[in-house]
């Protein structure tokens, strides 16, 4: 049994105020918007529901106004995209305090964004890295 239109739109309404919140000291915020298409939440492409889970795409366009991860104030505008997955209670669905909220952020879209040059490394061999591990010590 699926997940009723009510929760999930409750589910829907909780996640802007928590990204928000998440940034706050971080970024201006310009415009949110639940899906990477700007069709909003009428489009059913935008999220996907099961029996405990929602799953919801989301953007958010700001400026960056302060501390992110170490980077100093750019005031470059940008887009942070991430989603947001969110784990009802199979035994009380209606109960918002029991719901596990889980985000994926794209934290490299978004220093790239900012102008901030991101390296790779290789991974490492099992014998190189057990060199590496003696070396720490």
């Amino acid at each position: 049994m699926a997940l009723s239109p009510e929760i999930v739109t409750q589910i829907l309404n909780t996640i802007e105020p928590d990204i928000r919140a998440g940034f706050k000291e971080s970024f201006r915020p310009i415009s949110f918007g639940r899906d990477l298409h700007g069709a909003g939440l009428a489009d059913a492409k935008a999220f996907a529901t099961s029996d405990v889970l929602v799953a919801v795409p989301w953007v958010f366009r700001a400026q960056h106004v302060g501390d992110f991860i170490g980077v100093p104030a750019t005031y470059i505008e940008f887009e942070l995209r991430g989603a947001t997955f969110v784990q009802v209670a199979e035994d009380d669905p209606g109960n918002s305090e029991k719901w596990g909220y889980f985000r994926y952020i794209d934290y490299i879209g978004a220093l790239q964004q900012l102008g901030v040059t991101t390296t790779t490394r290789p991974a490492l061999t099992a014998a190189e890295y057990v060199a590496w591990s003696e070396h720490r010590s």
